[in-house]
């Protein structure tokens, strides 16, 4: 999977619950959860949408704001 797909799903979900976790990302594209966090790392670091990192006892969670103008520009090619 690319990851301009993945960018469709994630504004899909968005528009629904005004945030994306790596679970509704899984769950909607059929992939792993290590996967699912390896798009979402992929997507900060290149700008493609708000991800917010939540610190959690064990590690930490990463949730998706939204994409940014770069990420709506790539799905709308």
């Amino acid at each position: 999977m690319e990851i301009k797909e993945i960018l469709k799903i994630v504004n899909e979900i968005y528009n629904k619950k005004n945030e994306v976790d790596a679970t509704d990302i899984y769950k909607a594209a059929g992939i792993t959860a290590a996967e699912a966090n390896a798009f979402i790392t992929q997507m900060e670091e290149e700008n493609l949408a708000d991800v917010i990192e939540i610190d959690m006892c064990c590690g930490a969670d990463y949730v998706v704001k939204g994409l940014t103008e770069k990420g709506k520009a790539l799905i709308s090619e």
